[in-house]
């Protein structure tokens, strides 16, 4: 039911490219112990350069968003950690790294190295590289491959492909699965996709209940957009007994977060009387929006 369909899915893209590059976010908490005790270049390189979404990094050390990555740093470990023949962890990170500083060809064959050798999250960032250059096979086959050692962002990549049939034949079934699976893994993305096919009804069966209890997934998770396609479910009644109480709880934390959209559901311009009686009841229904027009 929300305007300007095509900015969302434009946004939500936008999220899925940013989620599954090598911009991984996290904070940073280097160890206070590393300057009184020296760390061997391969760990240093797991604490200066470990993604938050790479599930097989070091857990001794907490991952580092690509903003506090401190490149010169990070580079010159990742490089001792490289040339002394670490593994394939190392060899992504030095790619991520690389990627941060702006030497993308160089981090394109790290990756592709790196995901040569089996590492989960390299197979993932290459093959988002490969889409981008126009090969959504290959990146495909590498999604399958990383989403089989239990990737969530590969799952949910996956997802986007049967749905949209980039790389495969599209199947509604297939990416409602691998929606559902990335959502499992706590990913709001997944959820929230994966309500947005059940609401719709086009690729799966219309669930209106199912749909719902999706959305405050991903809502609960932060998602904005879950925020208010749930508003608008509770405000309807759809898959629920309407609730414009909790419609507009709903509307109010995603207003907190920016959305104009739910701003305006909860502080609505002022409109004349006469205005609004001079609106044709045909007209007036054109005033709700509907429900192909939620965000996606």
């Amino acid at each position: 039911m929300k305007n300007e369909t095509n900015t969302r899915i434009s946004v939500i893209n936008a999220i899925l490219l940013a989620a599954v590059s090598l911009l991984s976010i996290a904070a940073i908490t280097v160890p206070s112990a590393r300057a009184a005790s020296p760390m061997l270049p391969a760990d240093q390189c797991d604490a200066e350069a470990g993604s938050e979404h790479d599930l097989q990094r070091n857990l001794s050390f907490r991952p580092v968003a690509t903003e506090d990555l401190r490149i010169g740093i990070a580079l010159s470990a990742c490089r001792e950690a490289y040339n002394q023949g670490s593994g394939p962890r190392q060899t992504f990170q030095i790619a991520r790294v690389l990627h941060a500083a702006g030497q993308q060809a160089q981090a394109f064959k790290m990756l592709e190295k790196a995901a040569e050798g089996g590492y989960a999250a390299a197979m993932v960032n290459y093959a988002v590289m490969l889409g981008e250059k126009g090969d959504p096979a290959s990146a495909f086959a590498l999604y399958q491959k990383a989403a089989a050692t239990g990737n969530i962002l590969a799952a949910y990549n996956l997802g986007v492909a049967y749905r949209d049939g980039v790389g495969t034949p599209a199947s509604g079934s297939l990416a409602a699965q691998w929606f559902e699976r990335a959502s499992v893994a706590k990913d709001n993305l997944g959820a929230f996709n994966l309500a947005v096919m059940l609401d719709e009804g086009t690729q799966v069966p219309e669930d209106n209940q199912k749909a719902a209890r999706f959305y405050r997934l991903a809502a609960d998770r932060g998602n904005v957009d879950a925020m208010v396609n749930l508003g608008l479910m509770l405000e309807n009644g759809e898959g629920m007994k309407a609730d414009p109480v909790a419609a507009t709880a709903m509307f109010t934390k995603a207003a907190e977060k920016g959305d104009e959209f739910a701003l305006a559901k909860i502080a609505p311009p002022q409109i004349d009387a006469a205005t609004t009686a001079s609106i044709e009841p045909s007209e007036q229904a054109n005033l709700i929006l509907t429900k192909s027009g939620r965000a996606k």
